[in-house]
């Protein structure tokens, strides 16, 4: 019998089609800073109601990330777990359903397994 006794994933991640629909220069903070309840709606349904889950932290993660839109811009972002922060952890999940907020609109794009 062999026994496998070193780190095995299951890790993926998930491209969306992010857009900036307003005429001023936006980052993926912003994007937070305008959709606290991502970070709540993932607490929720996945049962992560703990200190590490929420939205001071994932601005945190958002400020290390660095995306930037242009007015009007689409970008090809991915988020995914293997990515080891919280924005990558949450964002693969919660932002499937896509969605549209004051400045931006994003759409499910494909799985990266």
């Amino acid at each position: 019998m062999r026994i496998k006794i070193d780190f095995i994933t299951n890790s993926s991640s998930t491209a969306f089609m992010i857009t900036n629909t307003s005429n001023k220069r936006k980052t993926l903070v912003d994007f937070v800073k305008e959709n606290p309840q991502l970070i709540r709606m993932f607490a929720e349904r996945y049962g992560y109601l703990t200190t590490e889950y929420n939205q001071e932290k994932l601005l945190e993660s958002a400020k290390r990330e660095n995306i930037k839109f242009k007015p009007g811009q689409q970008k090809y972002c991915v988020f995914g777990d293997e990515q080891d922060t919280l924005i990558g952890h949450v964002f693969d999940y919660i932002l499937r359903d896509g969605g549209k907020s004051k400045s931006f609109i994003w759409n499910f794009f494909e799985y990266l397994r």
